[in-house]
């Protein structure tokens, strides 16, 4: 693991209030604002970006990074 490295291996790292991707392999699955983590369960709530509707991300299945701030041209 390097210092550049962009997923999350500790979800004690994750607060409410952060952005949040989902990959499955390459795949984005999930984006959007977290607004609980349980660092026991090792799961996270997310309110999707869009639609507003709160998804359970279990941290197992997936790996997360905080989303990347938009790159202006």
């Amino acid at each position: 693991m390097t210092t550049t490295d962009p997923w999350i291996h500790d979800l004690t790292r994750v607060h409410p209030g952060e952005r949040i991707e989902a990959w499955d392999e390459n795949h984005l699955r999930h984006a959007g604002t977290v607004s609980q983590v349980a660092v026991h369960l090792d799961v996270l709530w997310v309110r999707e970006t869009g639609t507003g509707i709160p998804k359970l991300i279990p941290a197992r299945e997936y790996r997360l990074r905080h989303t990347p701030f938009a790159r202006t041209t």
